[in-house]
């Protein structure tokens, strides 16, 4: 069974609640590992390339025919700003959006804890076995996705029954 990829998981959850877990395959998290390092890398370049557009700005000002009390607070400004803009270029791009870290192998300790999780799940037992073929480990983007899943089967405890309405 192929997995599908992350994008078509969301869509589908999104129509019928809860998704049936598929792993991505070792291909398809390297693929997508790739892409975006290559999205970083691209951050990356961009953040060198405007702090050296602003550093070029900032020293040339002195020597432009703008007046000097004047040319002192806008090389601050001009600073200040491409400061801000690396920062962003940087932080919010490549952490936030990106979010890179899901592609880490979790701990030993969590690995239990998922394996447990599927138990409860109907197709946990499919789960385990595609990652087993494929000799990997949960990765940490797996595991919000299996508590989620595992979280819709939770067992009523006995005595308690949902109320119809």
């Amino acid at each position: 069974m192929a997995a599908l990829p992350l994008s078509a998981l969301q869509q589908r959850e999104q129509k019928h609640g809860h998704t049936a877990l598929i792993p991505r395959t070792a291909g398809q998290l390297k693929a997508e590992h790739d892409r975006i390092v290559g999205r970083a890398k691209f951050f990356l370049y961009a953040t060198i390339a405007l702090a050296i557009a602003g550093m070029i700005a900032v020293v040339a000002m002195p020597f432009s025919p703008i007046p000097d009390d004047f040319s002192f607070g806008a090389q601050e400004v001009v600073a200040v700003a491409v400061f801000a803009a690396c920062l962003f270029l940087l932080h919010e791009r490549a952490e936030l959006m990106l979010r890179l870290y899901n592609f880490e192998p979790v701990e030993q300790t969590t690995q239990g804890e998922m394996r447990a999780l599927l138990h409860r799940v109907p197709e946990g037992a499919s789960y385990q076995s595609a990652l087993a073929a494929e000799n990997r480990t949960f990765v940490t983007v797996e595991v919000e996705e299996i508590r989620r899943r595992a979280d819709a089967f939770k067992p009523t405890p006995e005595g308690q029954q949902t109320q119809e309405a």
